[in-house]
């Protein structure tokens, strides 16, 4: 059983219009409504493949309610630890003309108290659980160290996808496995990263660093992987992207699939690669279905660099 923890949780919001025009009023096409964050969507991704999670962190007000009843749907179970404010709305507007624009607010105030809270439930729980995955952003409240004093807390092995100085303190602890993207792995390790041959050198020095397994994401390009089973270059297979919003937690709640089932990291990856690649063909931030996975899992390519 996997738990998947999300910090500051939100409300994703995508409005579609054909152009953007700034300083203009726009007139909406279309707009989707959906919950979100990092360890909300591995969770999704998780039960979504038929692996037994739970999900947790903070939740606020009627924003709160709605993210509850979007797993309740799914059938995910969760366990939250309620606290003042109104969990967090982030809109993003896509257009046909240019890139998306994503507005994303900062989430409620987290209290010592609600903090000791989440970590004395986790605790208690954790011998119910083989893995532990937690990324997104840190709500006001919480430093940086957060995600550090999780894996410091518990005795499991932890997945680790995060930004900023909340990743470098993480690593710190030597975490399981850590999974930036292309931009944040270029900001951890103040590099470029042009070229697969050059995402597979952050990877490996990410993993010199005491992490058993070092994924970047590359997108569209696919990843590459350094880990105590070798070092492998990923290939995703020819989809139309229709979103890529939670492509790249999908990934990772396609590779924790792989590791509940006790496959080799390379299958694992193949896994991840195909869920990431299925949730880019669905609406918004809706998540990958396990028939579009299976689909695609013949079109990853996995190779050694």
């Amino acid at each position: 059983m996997i738990l998947s923890v999300t910090l500051n949780p939100s409300v994703d919001r995508t409005l579609i219009v054909e152009t953007l025009k700034v300083a203009d009023t726009n007139r909406v096409l279309n707009t989707e409504t959906d919950a979100g964050g990092k360890g909300i969507n591995v969770a999704r991704v998780v039960g979504e493949l038929g692996i037994d999670v739970l999900a947790t962190g903070f939740l606020a007000g009627k924003p709160g309610l709605y993210v509850k009843h979007v797993l309740d749907q799914e059938g995910v179970p969760h366990s939250f630890v309620e606290v003042p404010g109104e969990t967090r709305l982030n809109v993003l507007v896509e257009s046909a003309d240019g890139p998306p624009t994503t507005f994303n607010e900062r989430g409620p105030e987290i209290s010592n108290e609600s903090w000791t809270q989440l970590l004395d439930t986790i605790c208690s729980r954790i011998d119910s659980f083989t893995y532990v995955a937690m990324g997104g952003s840190i709500p006001p409240g919480l430093g940086p160290e957060a995600f550090s004093e999780i894996v410091s807390a518990v005795d499991r092995p932890c997945v680790v996808d995060a930004d900023g100085a909340a990743m470098r303190i993480a690593l710190d602890c030597k975490p399981f496995m850590v999974k930036p993207n292309r931009q944040e792995a270029e900001r951890l390790l103040n590099v470029t990263i042009g070229d697969v041959g050059r995402a597979l050198r952050a990877a490996r020095e990410l993993r010199d660093r005491g992490v058993t397994i070092a994924i970047v994401s590359l997108g569209k390009d696919g990843a590459v992987m350094s880990s105590g089973q070798g070092d492998f270059v990923a290939e995703p297979p020819r989809v139309e992207a229709v979103s890529t919003v939670g492509a790249g937690d999908s990934l990772i709640g396609g590779f924790m699939y792989g590791l509940e089932k006790c496959m080799s990291y390379e299958d694992c990856l193949r896994w991840g690669i195909a869920a990431g690649a299925a949730t880019a063909t669905t609406d918004a931030s809706e998540i990958c279905k396990r028939p579009k996975v299976e689909e695609l899992l013949p079109g990853v390519i996995i190779r050694e660099p």
